[in-house]
């Protein structure tokens, strides 16, 4: 069995290796891999629980059972869910099975060694720093390392593909950041100088997204920035107000959406049309909200509104939803109504608990604030709720925070 345990281990180790690795690649290339680093990660994690039932006493917390709860609650609404999608086999028991898997993602970091722990932070700190130079030559180069390794295939419209390069990017910058605060921790916990190292790749993701005109990512490392400062002074009242921000964000998202509904057509024309589209979506979501507030229209039925569209300056038709509202917590009101709210801030709560409980120094707490509050304002105007690679990244951004153990901090 020891040999056995021992295996499974090498094969969880060298996995989690290789994904923290491939980090800067993933972000350019759209951040979708994280997805597949977390679930094979996870998986490999299950293998050694199942032959060793040691290290994984997080599970006996609350918070798993309330976020199961709330994917099953998701699964079960896409049986009066408008969108055609396959009950079985489709994205609702996809997401509920790489649940399962990502919550084992931990137990890959809390069994490694002191000494692989050490490794795995200069490998972290080193691709974080390589990953931003990455992004930031691509923004200022118009893409060009996005096209170099993925060039415009014989026949194809090179301006869709400046599109998508311009896309997948900005998934990279927002995978950064969420990624950035953790590793600002490992940065300032190991260098004597890592706080102005920390404090540059903050700077130079956010030049990166100014370049790529991607209005989220500097407000939400601002946000962000103030809610781990206040962290590392008050180490506990900053997780505390890091996390009401991620349940405020959720139970109150429907003022966002009567408050969007309060601007005409002449003011919205003011504005640039990325916002202009948000407000309607935010508006509309509020409608069908109302019609269904308990338990919702069901999973992925924000993606049958395409069909609504409103006329922008240039003439064109947009759906006024596209995909999903553009904001989670307006998404799972609208999708699981309010018993999805409940389970979801349900699971926040469970999860500041847990945090206050085991966060053992000031630079957990600036990771966990700055991590929960950078999710909760990206969430709340670009990502999708159900989005595979988001639920992967913040699992494995959150699981970095395990390597600022106090036993680890100031070593090197």
């Amino acid at each position: 069995m020891g040999a056995l345990v021992k295996g499974f281990d090498g094969l969880s180790r060298g996995l989690l290796f290789l994904g923290v690795l491939l980090f800067p690649l993933l972000s350019i290339a759209g951040g979708l891999g994280f997805q597949a680093v977390g679930f094979f990660l996870g998986i490999s994690a299950i293998l050694v629980w199942v032959a060793d039932r040691s290290g994984a006493a997080y599970l006996r917390s609350i918070w798993p059972i309330c976020l199961l709860a709330f994917v099953l609650w998701a699964w079960l609404s896409s049986l009066w869910s408008p969108y055609d999608g396959d009950v079985i086999g489709g994205n609702a028991s996809i997401l509920f099975i790489l649940t399962l898997t990502l919550l084992f993602v931990p137990l890959a970091f809390l069994r490694l060694t002191k000494r692989l722990s050490v490794i795995l932070t200069w490998a972290l700190i080193i691709g974080s720093i390589i990953g931003v130079a990455i992004i930031w030559i691509d923004a200022a180069t118009g893409y060009a390392l996005s096209i170099w390794g993925d060039p415009v295939a014989p026949g194809a419209n090179p301006v869709q593909r400046r599109s998508d390069a311009e896309m997948n990017l900005g998934r990279g910058q927002v995978s950064y950041a969420l990624l950035a605060w953790p590793v600002a921790a490992l940065m300032i916990a190991k260098m004597k100088r890592g706080v102005w190292l920390a404090i540059a790749l903050l700077i130079g993701l956010a030049v990166s997204a100014q370049l790529n005109n991607l209005s989220i990512v500097i407000p939400a490392l601002a946000l962000s920035a103030g809610f781990a400062g206040f962290a590392w002074w008050r180490p506990r009242w900053g997780v505390i107000l890091a996390f009401s921000l991620a349940i405020a964000s959720i139970v109150f998202a429907p003022l966002l959406g009567i408050f969007s509904s309060l601007f005409d057509i002449e003011t919205m024309r003011k504005i640039p049309l990325s916002w202009e589209h948000r407000l309607r979506m935010w508006a509309y979501s509020w409608e069908l909200i109302q019609q269904t507030p308990w338990i919702g229209h069901g999973f992925d039925s924000s993606r049958i509104y395409d069909q609504v569209t409103f006329q922008a300056p240039d003439g064109r038709n947009i759906p006024v939803i596209s995909m999903h509202p553009h904001n989670i917590g307006l998404q799972i009101w609208l999708e699981t109504g309010l018993i999805g709210v409940v389970l979801m801030v349900g699971t926040l709560v469970a999860l500041l608990e847990t945090s206050l409980k085991t966060c053992q120094n000031s630079l957990q707490s600036i990771g966990v604030a700055g991590l929960v509050s950078a999710t909760a304002t990206c969430s709340a105007v670009t990502v999708g709720v159900w989005q595979h690679w988001w639920w992967a990244l913040i699992v494995l951004a959150a699981s970095i925070i395990i390597l600022l153990r106090s036993q680890d901090v100031n070593t090197s």
